[in-house]
């Protein structure tokens, strides 16, 4: 079981104090809610784990190994993975070149594609997804581009993946196979910290659930 934590973490920014001496925890094996209306300091937090910001006050630490990341990607590079509410997808790339996004396998000069399509089939595989790897994304549903941005999340297999807003743009059915992916993410001991402020949604996916308001 792996646990992240945040220590006393204080996020100022002029006029406000966005983030007011947090404590919390969030561990592996478990789907962690992190719950509270807008303002309540939810995407703060998110963004001081994933390196979005990083002058604050207080300590982070994966497994008690602490961690401080200067910017997003040093972050995702290290295995924190986000998913935005908004995508960031390619519509004029293939299902494997969102994925793998400078990532390609590499044969001398030229890009492998066969090789590519091949790791980013393995990943979707992985995830019991079936996606044409070969699609252009412009051609797909909302939900399966959600799918394609938590593929790749998983492509780096992370040791956090955090979820932000993950149904605001899905249908109930689309909903559903949502909360199956991310069932089946919870089994690799990834911790998966999953953003919202539908409540209802609570009963049905999270394990556990801590509760920001006013940045405490």
């Amino acid at each position: 079981m792996s646990v992240l934590r945040a220590c006393n973490v204080t996020k100022r920014f002029p006029g406000t104090v966005a983030l007011d001496d947090v404590t919390i925890s969030f561990r592996s094996g478990k789907v962690n809610a992190l719950v509270g209306k807008n303002g309540s300091g939810k995407s703060t937090l998110v963004k001081v784990i994933n390196g979005a910001y990083n002058d604050f006050d207080g300590s982070l630490y994966i497994d008690e190994e602490p961690f401080r990341y200067q910017h997003p990607k040093q972050a995702f590079d290290a295995g924190i993975a986000t998913v935005y509410q908004e995508m960031s997808l390619i519509p004029g790339l293939s299902v494997a070149e969102n994925i793998l996004l400078g990532r390609y396998r590499m044969d001398g000069p030229f890009i492998d594609w066969k090789r590519t399509y091949q790791d980013a089939q393995e990943i979707l595989d992985d995830m019991g997804v079936d996606l044409p790897v070969k699609e252009m994304v412009a051609h797909l549903s909302v939900w399966q581009c959600q799918v394609i941005e938590i593929a790749k999340a998983m492509s780096v297999n992370p040791k956090v993946l955090i979820l932000d807003e993950p149904t605001s743009a899905l249908a109930q059915h689309e909903t559903q196979m949502l909360y199956n992916l991310i069932r089946r993410l919870v089994q690799k001991d990834v911790i998966v910290i999953y953003i919202s402020h539908r409540l209802q949604e609570l009963w049905e996916i999270a394990d556990t659930c801590s509760v920001l308001r006013d940045g405490k």
